[in-house]
């Protein structure tokens, strides 16, 4: 066990990964070795010959027994990954460019393209596997940019039984994606110097070959909740650092105070007592003051820090809150000063209005409930023009000097 628990635990130094796919007329596994930057080398490249009644093309009928069945082979050959990537048929998805605003924060982005999705397709992002990439930039002005996402949905039965076969085989799920986006990485990989190992591998291993670097790119359509792990990695990481800093200038004040009020009393009983002695007996008690109001600070640091954990957390509620809000009811502005909590938009209906501000008030993080303090019908400011109800909900949030 380390000394130090609050330490980061250093970055591995390499990695292995495996590539399982499963096509409708063969199967490989390809596992690539590198480091923690790149790939590097080829461990092993080979088609399997699968058990009978496991798959049916390129779905998987018994997710177990085919983990067990991998785990069995990776231990005969002496592999042992870090991480399983699997592909989906591009057959199962659906496929849609879509642009947006380069100014968008993460969470605004994610809401728009979840509304786009339920608009454009009538579906319930909650009831599918969907994700998002970048594709490209336009226009060259920073404030007027627009950026285009490649969006992709399927059911989740195919990524849930992908999911269910990597943890039969003891793995970490990294990646499920399109067996398209596998192939067009390989295509890119081999024209680079530093991939020429790849030249070696046989034509039909190539998906497979691009699901194991994908471990590495981390670009294309990944169904796993790959941005969310990484935030709670960021905010694990943060928090540890934070309390280890924290921690550590406690114990060197609270070290400090003692130490001091030690020599104060070796002071005090072997010195004279004098001017002299007042003095330094004086200074020493400055000294001693001022470690406790650092003391003190760091203590009101640490509840500072609390309090803003706590308004992160109710930040975060209501977010998902304007992310469920019907597709009927579109938020235009949202402004937050200090306590203060204004959102304004357009509706097509008063009804949609109310009942979204019932949900609002149904949180946790209110100190005066949201209300409706503006409705009314109006035509819109949009390109369309048509007759909408405009809104304002004011609220006032807990725990905000």
């Amino acid at each position: 066990m380390s000394l130090f628990p609050w330490r980061l635990p250093r970055r591995p130094s390499g990695q292995v990964v495996a590539g399982l796919d499963l096509g409708a007329d063969a199967a490989w596994l390809v596992v690539l070795a590198g480091s923690a930057e790149q790939a590097q080398a080829v461990s092993f490249a080979q088609a399997l010959t699968l058990p009978d009644g496991l798959v049916q093309g390129a779905l998987v009928l018994d997710p177990v027994s085919l983990g067990q069945w991998l785990k069995t082979l990776l231990l005969e050959q002496g592999l042992t990954p870090h991480g399983l990537c699997l592909s989906v048929d591009d057959a199962w998805l659906t496929r849609q460019q879509v642009a947006m605003s380069a100014q968008l924060s993460s969470r605004d982005l994610a809401f728009q393209l979840a509304a786009e999705l339920e608009i454009t397709h009538a579906t319930d992002p909650a009831q599918v596997c969907w994700t998002y990439n970048a594709v490209a930039a336009a226009a060259p002005n920073p404030s007027a940019a627009q950026v285009t996402y490649d969006l992709g949905f399927l059911a989740q039965e195919p990524v849930l039984r992908l999911k269910e076969l990597a943890k039969a085989a003891g793995l970490r799920a990294w990646v499920v994606e399109p067996r398209t986006d596998a192939s067009e990485r390989v295509l890119r990989a081999q024209i680079h110097p530093s991939h020429a190992f790849l030249s070696a591998l046989p034509g039909p291993a190539a998906v497979a070959c691009g699901l194991c670097l994908a471990a590495w790119a981390e670009t294309g359509l990944n169904f796993l909740p790959h941005r969310r792990w990484a935030r709670q990695r960021r905010q694990r990481a943060w928090m540890q650092h934070l309390g280890g800093v924290v921690a550590l200038g406690a114990v060197l004040t609270l070290g400090g105070v003692a130490w001091l009020e030690a020599m104060v009393h070796a002071h005090q009983q072997q010195l004279l007592v004098g001017p002299r002695v007042r003095e330094r007996l004086a200074a020493a008690q400055s000294a001693q003051q001022e470690l406790r109001a650092a003391l003190q600070r760091a203590k009101a640091q640490g509840e500072w820090l609390n309090a803003q954990h706590l308004q992160q957390q109710h930040t975060v509620q209501w977010h998902d809150a304007l992310r469920q809000a019907s597709h009927k009811l579109w938020v235009s502005h949202l402004r937050q000063d200090q306590a203060r909590w204004v959102v304004q938009g357009e509706a097509l209906s008063a009804t949609q209005v109310q009942q979204w501000t019932t949900q609002l008030a149904a949180l946790p993080v209110w100190q005066r409930a949201p209300e409706v303090h503006q409705l009314q019908f109006v035509r819109s400011a949009s390109a369309g023009g048509g007759w909408v109800w405009q809104f304002r909900i004011d609220a006032e949030l807990k725990g905000v000097r």
